[in-house]
């Protein structure tokens, strides 16, 4: 059973967020991450739907961002 504690973003971070997959979900593509509960440190799940894309400026493969984070 996931816990019931209110997901803020303030104490989420992107270095902390697994993808374990890209689902289709009755046509809507989901991104499906991972990521601890920042206040019990349980494990979550979560579906994200992809509602837009748009052109990036980022370079490709994005660099690991995790140095910013430490």
């Amino acid at each position: 059973m996931a816990c019931e504690h209110p997901l803020d973003a303030a104490f989420l971070y992107p270095s902390d967020v697994d993808i374990l997959e890209f689902v289709d979900d009755a046509g809507t593509t989901v991104l499906r991450v991972a990521f601890p509960c920042p206040e019990c440190g349980q494990a979550l799940e979560a579906d994200l739907p992809v509602t837009e894309t748009a052109e990036s400026s980022l370079e490709l493969p994005v660099e690991d961002v995790e140095e910013q984070y430490d």
